[in-house]
């Protein structure tokens, strides 16, 4: 008998949608960035603009992702890379923020007013973006108030592009301030509820041998900027370098008593980086992507056929709150693996322990239980699990699996 892994629709059944609101800031995208290079081009991307964003995204990739020269460069200062950004990365990094903010939504606050946010290395604001469109959307429980929004960067061009596009989004009373964190300089007055560092902690002090201990202390000093109850969502690329640097940060603030909301299901030292330099952690969405994201991904060479990032929130020891509402539950931490026998795998992180579960990928029991559709995410309770040789746990004829929840998934430009 021959056994599949699971299709992508298998996957995405009963899983929360983000990112709707990506679909409809699109358009000022392009404008902004035709306005920018005082094109009078209109409708969709020329051939021209499509030649020439690609060749320019090409380059950026492999400066962030590949050799990394570009990372703690000032590249948002090149026109060209600043505008393959806003059309490429811009929408990928909305759709980070959004699906972090889907599994773990902004709070309710007891006291009145609006809700407050900062940015830091912003860039041309699609985290900000993401945030304002969150809270339009959930103005139920933080409030009807025009949100404060402060987009801080050392760019100031970034800085330029990120206000005409939160102009263009629902209202929000918005600062843009030039900063560069790798200087002394002092933070924007708070307090904030929430403060979000996107793709910007690993640029800084890149190289230098105590650039964690740098990136630990200016966090420290932004939690002296959050308000009661308030969070720092700090996001990062999924390559294993930047992961672990992250996972490293994220053990040295639980030291210091700093809680995990999320994703992690507690406030444990993370067992990752103990299993091994090849070993890392990352949250993962499959994503069909909007037209002008995947034809730039063509002209550039490269495949998007999902949203791969490393992200926490966190909280310093003088925040309301606790950790994940789900801390008894191991969350899935792996991609499922068929192996040659037929036997469907998942990772599991809980209680600080890695741990394995597995079912044989005919089982109808393991099936019908949702085992052969988990995802990196979702957080399960195994019963009655049986123990395997070897190690792990695998589904047996007693076996119960209850999904406690499920991670969100990218809402599909398709739709």
């Amino acid at each position: 008998m021959r056994h599949k892994a699971p299709t992508r629709a298998e996957r995405i059944h009963g899983r929360p949608q983000a990112g709707a609101g990506l679909y409809g800031r699109l358009p000022s995208l392009v404008e902004t960035w035709r306005d920018s290079r005082k094109s009078t081009d209109s409708g969709s991307l020329t051939r021209r603009e499509i030649a020439l964003s690609g060749a320019s995204l090409l380059a950026l990739q492999r400066g962030l992702t590949g050799d990394r020269r570009l990372a703690g460069a000032d590249y948002m200062e090149d026109p060209d890379l600043l505008g393959a950004y806003l059309l490429y990365y811009w929408p990928v990094s909305y759709m980070q923020v959004s699906l972090a903010l889907a599994e773990f939504p902004l709070v309710r606050r007891e006291e009145s007013g609006p809700y407050r946010i900062l940015d830091l290395g912003s860039g041309p604001g699609p985290a900000a973006a993401a945030i304002l469109d969150a809270l339009r959307d959930a103005n139920d429980t933080i409030g009807s108030d025009a949100p404060e929004l402060v987009l801080a960067d050392a760019s100031r061009a970034a800085l330029k592009l990120a206000s005409c596009i939160i102009e263009r989004g629902p209202p929000a009373k918005a600062r843009i301030v030039a900063l560069d964190l790798e200087s002394s300089s002092p933070l924007p007055d708070g307090p904030f509820e929430l403060v979000v560092a996107g793709h910007c902690l690993n640029e800084l002090w890149r190289g230098k041998p105590d650039a964690l201990e740098r990136r630990e202390a200016l966090l420290l000093r932004v939690a002296e900027r959050l308000a009661p109850g308030g969070r720092i969502l700090v996001l990062e690329p999924s390559l294993l370098s930047t992961s672990r640097e992250l996972i490293a940060l994220r053990d040295r603030l639980v030291a210091r008593s700093w809680r995990v909301i999320g994703p992690c299901p507690g406030s444990y030292p993370c067992p990752i980086l103990a299993a091994g330099p090849e070993r890392s952690c990352h949250a993962e969405s499959s994503w069909q992507p909007p037209e002008i994201v995947t034809i730039l991904a063509a002209a550039a060479g490269l495949d998007r056929d999902s949203v791969k990032y490393a992200y926490f929130f966190l909280a310093p020891d003088n925040a309301l709150g606790g950790d994940n509402a789900a801390s008894d539950c191991p969350r899935v931490v792996s991609d499922p693996m068929l192996n040659k026998a037929g036997r469907l795998r998942y990772h599991l992180c809980g209680r600080g322990v890695l741990s394995t579960i597995s079912a044989q990928a005919d089982d109808m029991v393991a099936r019908a239980a949702g085992f052969m559709n988990l995802g990196r995410g979702d957080l399960v309770r195994p019963i009655s699990f049986e123990t395997r040789e070897g190690g792990g746990l695998g589904f047996g004829t007693l076996s119960k699996l209850e999904i406690v929840r499920r991670a969100p998934e990218a809402m599909d430009g398709a739709r």
